[in-house]
């Protein structure tokens, strides 16, 4: 999984990124699963996960304080 580049998140609107918010959880979700039982190939991807999960809320974040990065 690519990480997210700052200026791409900037350059999407709110909407776009609460779908991707959506979907990292929802991927997030998948990763611990298939952990639990046995399935997962690479723990780097939850790593990583978690890290764009964490980039998109922080734009979010930014952008409901009125903060421009």
């Amino acid at each position: 999984m690519k990480a997210y580049k700052t200026e791409e998140l900037r350059s999407l609107t709110d909407e776009e990124l609460i779908r991707r918010e959506q979907s990292l959880r929802k991927t997030l979700f998948d990763f611990r699963m298939k952990l639990a039982v046995g399935q997962l190939t690479k723990f780097a991807d939850i790593t990583a996960t978690k890290r764009n999960l964490a980039r998109v809320l922080t734009e979010l974040q930014h952008r409901r304080a009125g903060l421009s990065g």
